[in-house]
């Protein structure tokens, strides 16, 4: 293979694997291989259906930092659909490993990374992740720039806007990166981080649209290779080379028809408390919580 064509191949399999990612990042990804002994009893849909974790970090490059943004995502190419389950970052956890035993779910990351995270998420919900992506908060800020250069449309509180400093004013705005990062973080109110969950769901519904409406017309897929490189250095992901080109066919021949979301706990399952290692938690029943996961993704 001449340096030519070895330079073909090498741009070939980042298109798919910028496909795949974006997708992903979106909420939509799946892979034909089942993911559990579970699944391999259940009819042809589930069988097509991987689940990805998607992880947010509070960081901008530091090393040690916690997950701001827990989210399961399963893409089922068949129906069209994409389903995505938030897991509130102060829901109170076994953790694997860890000498006091529970913290809020976002502590496994801070303490073993995406491993320890998925390790967890098994532990307490009973859910085997098969891939995770990470990004942190300027990688969150470049990837919205990238996918959604003309902004984002949101409704934007009053209170947002004193609490984060958002350059918008109150009612429907379209922002940009920075101020979609701070859109999305914001928990200062009655909501507080239920609220906040809604957001970042809401968010990744709009980069979903955003990318398929950019990747619709000739100029948008002209422009996807310089759209590559600089995509590839935002996000951390386990995701192999055989697995990119099952996402990005699937992605590009089965088109997204609707979006379903949960948020974990789900309503009168969970209970305010207060431990001294670990702060303001929710205290989840894990039978509701697990029962409403594995139903979700029935």
């Amino acid at each position: 293979m001449d340096s030519f064509e070895a330079e073909v191949t090498i741009m070939k399999r980042k298109v798919l694997l910028i496909c795949a990612l974006f997708t992903m990042l979106a909420g939509c990804v799946a892979s034909p291989i089942p993911n559990t002994e579970r699944n391999q009893h259940m009819d042809s849909k589930k069988e097509t259906a991987k689940t990805f974790l998607l992880i947010g970090v509070d960081s901008r490059g530091e090393e040690d930092s916690r997950a701001d943004a827990v989210l399961l995502a399963r893409y089922e190419p068949k129906q069209g659909q994409i389903k995505l389950a938030s897991i509130m970052r102060d829901s109170y956890v076994k953790i694997p490993g860890y000498e006091k035993g529970y913290h809020k779910i976002n502590a496994a990351y801070y303490y073993g990374g995406s491993e320890l995270m998925k390790k967890t998420i098994l532990e307490n919900f009973n859910i085997n992740v098969d891939h995770v992506a990470v990004i942190d908060f300027q990688g969150f800020v470049n990837i919205v720039d990238l996918i959604a250069p003309d902004g984002l449309t949101v409704d934007v509180k009053p209170e947002m806007i004193s609490d984060m400093s958002i350059a918008a004013s109150s009612g429907e705005n379209v922002l940009h990166g920075e101020q979609i990062l701070k859109y999305v973080r914001f928990r200062h109110d009655n909501e507080s981080d239920f609220g906040r969950v809604e957001r970042q769901q809401e968010v990744l519904v709009q980069l979903k649209d955003q990318l398929i409406q950019q990747l619709s017309n000739v100029d948008g897929i002209v422009a996807l290779p310089g759209m590559i490189e600089e995509a590839l250095t935002y996000v951390e992901t386990d995701i192999g080379m055989k697995t990119m080109v099952v996402l990005s066919s699937q992605a590009m021949f089965h088109p997204v028809d609707s979006i379903k979301t949960l948020r974990i706990p789900v309503n009168n399952s969970y209970t305010n408390e207060m431990y001294p290692h670990a702060g303001a938690v929710l205290s989840i029943d894990f039978e509701k919580n697990q029962q409403a996961l594995q139903e979700f993704f029935e």
